[in-house]
């Protein structure tokens, strides 16, 4: 083969391994693009409101008017799975209920992983009360001690707050804050310091309808260092963190007094029910605003059964109430478990068993 030939294929040879490694690196790119799409991890349940059990369900998402499968429930009927940000819809159905369709919106970047945990009612409600419209501040991947996560109402000049949710953080829980309807269309601020009170992430957003997922992820590259926004940080530390809840914040309170309430439990049981969730989930959020308040929790079973083990399962049941609400944020010193008497394990032989099986909340005043 001639020196001259040999050149001219080296040459078309180069030239066709130039252009397959560019379709190559243009395929990995695309790839890689796909496999970290932004994603939020999702969990949680579909339940049936007369009962409290969780249901077989199948979750759709809406994207660009086509509806996409997005996950069904495990075998114990909880649902675990990746919702993409582009998602502008969810749906879930379940055979013999209606379906029921949210909304969906993300505010922030989510360019790193979070999670979000969230039941929902056949009803498409949450909590006790009738709330269809949910912020959902998810998880941060890490949380650096001396960090503060805070939900701001921000209208004209002035900042109200409604509630701080660093402990939740603290405890691993993804927060969930009901929307009012008088407060749809509020403009809100999410707001994360460091130890140094030093703003690390801020976010504003307007309060929608549906399903408003929140990342608290910090990106250190964006970090904020306006001094007005430290001005403003400072005077709401000052003025706010060492005192109760704002006049707003009181006015958002689901109800003036919690009263007395009731949670049942199936027999010889103390697991908690997803109804029994619900109004936990209300009782924290109310006792987080309501920081003077302080709840009794008196744990009862029906009047089968040696009277110890009653007094052990009746001791149970309180415990786990008392746990539950430590997750979600609640003070220790709110909550007060009353001795397991005889007279607390059930309060009458002649009272409905059924009724008998329950923890009592009760707010002392």
């Amino acid at each position: 083969m001639s020196r001259v030939m040999s050149n001219f294929l080296k040459k078309q040879s180069a030239s066709f391994f130039a252009k397959n490694n560019l379709i190559l690196l243009l395929f990995l790119l695309v790839t890689a693009s796909s496999a970290f799409s932004q994603k939020v991890n999702i969990k949680g349940s579909f339940w049936d409101d007369s009962n409290g059990v969780d249901l077989k369900t199948q979750v759709y998402g809406i994207k660009d008017g086509q509806k996409i499968h997005l996950a069904e429930t495990d075998t114990k009927n909880l649902f675990d799975f990746k919702l993409p940000t582009d998602i502008q819809a969810l749906i879930f159905e379940s055979a013999g209920y209606d379906v029921v369709t949210f909304p969906v919106h993300f505010v922030g970047r989510f360019n790193k992983t979070s999670l979000a945990n969230f039941s929902i009612s056949s009803k498409g409600v949450f909590y006790q009360l009738q709330f269809k419209d949910l912020l959902i501040f998810c998880l941060p991947i890490t949380h650096q001690k001396g960090n503060k996560y805070k939900l701001l109402t921000v209208r004209k000049d002035t900042i109200f707050r409604n509630m701080d949710f660093t402990i939740l953080v603290e405890n691993k829980q993804s927060t969930n804050y009901p929307i009012f309807e008088k407060s749809l269309r509020n403009q809100h601020k999410v707001l994360t310091t460091n130890a140094k009170n030093e703003i690390i992430q801020e976010d504003n957003f307007l309060a929608n309808r549906g399903l408003t997922f929140v990342d608290i992820n910090t990106y250190p590259t964006e970090i904020m260092q306006e001094l007005d926004q430290q001005n403003v940080l400072a005077e709401i530390s000052e003025k706010e963190d060492k005192t109760e809840p704002s006049i707003d914040a009181k006015n958002n309170l689901p109800y003036s007094t919690f009263g007395s309430r009731n949670l049942y439990f199936d027999q010889s049981k103390f697991e908690l029910k997803s109804e029994n969730k619900l109004v936990l989930d209300s009782l924290s959020w109310y006792l987080q605003q309501k920081l003077d308040a302080r709840i009794n929790i008196t744990g009862f079973t029906d009047n089968v059964g040696k009277e110890e083990l009653n007094a052990t399962l009746a001791r149970y049941r309180a415990q786990v109430v008392a746990t539950y609400l430590k997750s979600k944020g609640v003070h220790t010193n709110q909550l007060l478990l009353k001795s397991n008497t005889k007279q607390n394990i059930y309060e009458n032989h002649n009272a409905d068993v059924e009724k008998q099986r329950k923890v009592q909340l009760t707010e002392i005043y």
